[in-house]
Order: structure tokens, then C-alpha cells, then sequence
């Protein structure tokens, strides 16, 4: 059954915002039971993500008309409103107020709805409020990017002004879609061949030829998709299997695999040769990492539950460590982030890391490569676990990466603004030969 697209947006910030649901599962679950029509699949991510991203913004912009206490749902309507106002030029006035007041109306409240007509009316013949209200540069960043205060002055601490002005703006934006060529099955050159002549528009990235960004219909509803020729990963995730630099016939321990999308790169540059081991805490998620495997024909990874602070039973040629984070580096996929972690999180989370870093290092051989990734931007979980681990283990060493383009890196701390890709941590060691 079809349902108001501006209906099954609000329910989906309801959900996001007051249970913890994820925006693009959510999302991803509408469009493929088909709650709304094919030709709003656009609009439904648009009004989600982008009330999501301007979140903090929109309040500052709704303040003024907002005189009573006005909570829960029909304040995120209203929000969602003044987003398609401010930022969808192709929605008249008159039609964002009407859509409004009938989704009040439905929800059964025929006094709210002529509060909501009466908020909107009065915020869309009114100039919209100026940013340099705010005087504090800090604070100005914070509202005008929706970025919560104390993660601008922490990132600006760490990162200076100028770069957290470009992290933040850059959280806003929705990022490329990029799929990883499974090259077991298909050369990058045929595969954008392939994609070319069913009208995608295809551009093959100059630091890893088997990834693609790609701009078309949604891949997963190609039969390049289905058949397991192409995975969707973002750019600086398929970074970590190159550093990892899987050789044939090794044994790799992947410690926290799922959805095993690493695991399955790896197998590929491995050409399907050797032994992985693919392990989660989470019985469940097995499920997701032996449904990739399935498509794209992949037999040398043997996923099993296993917890990864638990000693590891025999020793590998390779370890990857994608480990637990606060997600700070994907918040262009999933905005809320950055409304619901707070330093509280990453206090709890880097003594974790360094536990299960600490655990896994036991079950590389001499000689052998351990990678430490994170999809977060935050140094207690990146720079500061990598250097307290080195501290407290003397027989490992860090091994510089190298990578085109990017160059040669101690550690790797890839920001999003620097490929229109996810923030992204990586470090490479090796375990000294006895």
C-alpha cells in the first residue's frame, strides 16, 4: 500500500529521533516494501536527510515563530516543513502548508493543525533569520552547519578552524555512490563498459582502479548487482583491505567482520584463494556476512560468531582490526550520529578498541601485518589507541602507508572533505620476526 511520502518521512524521523533507529535502514526499508510511490523514492530520502542534517538550523530558524511549547512529532513537522521552504525550490509555499495541516489532521489533532497552518504561515512571509545573529564564530559553525557545540570546539581543538569549517559543511552534503568491483568476476574496465551502456555515469577512482563512483538508477536493482560483479562500499572503506595487502594462498583473521564487506574485498584481492576467518560478537550478523559471500561466489571466508576480546585459538599471516567506533566518519550516511553520541561514548569506546586490538595482535605471527581501521574521525579512538597499544607491545612496529595519490602516511586519517567519501582512520603494523 502507497502512503504520503511527507507521512512516511516523519514516521521515519519519529523513529530516528525518539528510538534510536538508523535513517538509512529506515529508509531503505520504505522504498523496497514500496510504501511510497517510485517517483517520490527522491523526495522521501531528501526530507529525511536533509531535516536530519539541518536539524540544528532549522530550530534556530523556527525559533521566532515557535511561542508555545510545541513537542515531539509535530515539532519535527514542523522542522521538516521549514526544511522544504528553505531548501527545496521545486515545493510551492502553499503546498508544504496544506501537506502539513493534512498530516495533522490525520494524526488527529484538528487544533494542531491550525497551530502548524498558523507556524508556517507566519515563518513563509517573514525574511528568514540571519546566521550573523550569532556572534561567536564557534556557535555561528555549531548552528549553521547543525553540528552540536561541543563536537565543533572538539574538532576544533584538534583540527584547527578552517578544517573543522570544511568537515562540518561537508557533513551536509550526501555522498558519492561508489560500488567495489568484485575482480574475480569481472575486469573495472568491463564492468564500466557494462554500466556506461545501461546509462550510468561512471568515473573509476585514481587510487583504487576496482572502485567506482557511480550516478544512475539505484545499482542494487542492476543485474551486475545481483549476479555479485559489484558490492556497494564507500571509497575509504575499500581503503583498508589495500593497506591490509592480502597476498594468495595467506591465512587473514578479520576479527570484527560484519556485514563482511572487508572480508569479501580481501577474498577478492586474494582471488579466492587461502583461508579467512570471519568473526562477530553477534550471531545474527553471520547472516549478513554469508549472504555476501553467497553473491558473489566467494569460497574462501568462513564466517562464525566469535567475541573479539576472547584469545584467538591459532595465529594468521595477516589481522584486521575494524573495530567498534562512534561513527563520527559516516555521518553523511546517517546524520543523527552526531545528535545522539557524546564524548561519554568515546571515553567507553577506545579502552574497548585497545582491548580488542591488544587481544587480536596475540594471533599474528612474527613477521606478520595487523591493520587497525575506524569509520571514525576522533584521535582517543584512532591516533590515541594506536599509540598506547605500541607502548604497551615492544615487538610491534608501525609500517608507513603508501597509496597513489594520497602518498606516504605514518597513519592515515582520510577526512571527508578530502574525497567526497566517509572519515575514515587506518594504521598498519607489523609484528617483529623473533
Amino acid at each position: 500500500m502507497k502512503h504520503n511520502v511527507r507521512s512516511v518521512a516523519l514516521e521515519i524521523l519519529d523513529a530516528v529521533l525518539t528510538e534510536g533507529a538508523y535513517s538509512n535502514l529506515l529508509i531503505n526499508e520504505a522504498i523496497k516494501k514500496g510504501y511510497v510511490e517510485p517517483v517520490d523514492r527522491a523526495l522521501l530520502t531528501e526530507l529525511v536527510y536533509g531535516t536530519l542534517q539541518r536539524k540544528l538550523t532549522l530550530e534556530f530558524y523556527a525559533a521566532p515563530y515557535i511561542k508555545t511549547n510545541i513537542k515531539g512529532w509535530m515539532r519535527r513537522l514542523i522542522l521538516m516543513s521549514i526544511y522544504q521552504s528553505v531548501y527545496l525550490d521545486k515545493v510551492p509555499d502553499h503546498a508544504i502548508i496544506n501537506e502539513a495541516v493534512e498530516i495533522t489532521k490525520r494524526r488527529g489533532s484538528v487544533g494542531g493543525a491550525n497551530t502548524v497552518n498558523a507556524i508556517l504561515r507566519n515563518f513563509q512571509r517573514n525574511p528568514l533569520r540571519d546566521l550573523n545573529e550569532i556572534k561567536d564564530d564557534l556557535k555561528r559553525l555549531s548552528v549553521a552547519t547543525s553540528t552540536p557545540l561541543w563536537l565543533i570546539k572538539h574538532w576544533n581543538t584538534h583540527f584547527g578552524f578552517d578544517t573543522t569549517r570544511e568537515m562540518a559543511e561537508e557533513f551536509l552534503n550526501y555522498p558519492d555512490t561508489t560500488v567495489r568491483v568484485n575482480t574475480t568476476k569481472i575486469t573495472p574496465e568491463d564492468a564500466i563498459k557494462r554500466l556506461t551502456e545501461a546509462g550510468y555515469t561512471v568515473k573509476q577512482s585514481e587510487i583504487l582502479p576496482e572502485c567506482l563512483t557511480i550516478d544512475g538508477p539505484p545499482i542494487v536493482q542492476h543485474e551486475l548487482f545481483k549476479h555479485g560483479f559489484l558490492s556497494v562500499q564507500d571509497a575509504s572503506s575499500m581503503l583498508v583491505a589495500n593497506v591490509l595487502d592480502p597476498q594468495p594462498d595467506e591465512t587473514i583473521l578479520d576479527a570484527c567482520s560484519a556485514p563482511g564487506g572487508k572480508a569479501c574485498h580481501i577474498a577478492e584481492k586474494m582471488n579466492r584463494t587461502g583461508h579467512i576467518d570471519s568473526h562477530d560478537v553477534h550471531p545474527h550478523k553471520i547472516d549478513l556476512i554469508q549472504y555476501n559471500i553467497t553473491r558473489l561466489s566467494l569460497r574462501n571466508i568462513h564466517p562464525s560468531v566469535h567475541d573479539a576480546t576472547v584469545p584467538f585459538d591459532k595465529q594468521y599471516d595477516r589481522v584486521l582490526v575494524d573495530a567498534p567506533c562512534s561513527g563520527f566518519g559516516v555521518m553523511k550516511r546517517k546524520p543523527e550520529i552526531k545528535y545522539e553520541k557524546t564524548q561519554k561514548d568515546i571515553d567507553t569506546l577506545w579502552p574497548l578498541q585497545l582491548e580488542i586490538l591488544k587481544n587480536a595482535a596475540n594471533a599474528v605471527k612474527p613477521g606478520g601485518v595487523l591493520v587497525y581501521s575506524t569509520c571514525t574521525i576522533e584521535q582517543m579512538e584512532n591516533e590515541n589507541v594506536v599509540y598506547s597499544f605500541i607502548k604497551q607491545n615492544e615487538d610491534f612496529e608501525i609500517e608507513p602507508i603508501e597509496l597513489p595519490v594520497i602518498g606516504k602516511k605514518k597513519l592515515l586519517q582520510v577526512l571527508p572533505q578530502d574525497f567526497n567519501s566517509d572519515g575514515f582512520f587506518i594504521a598498519k603494523l607489523r609484528r617483529k620476526c623473533k
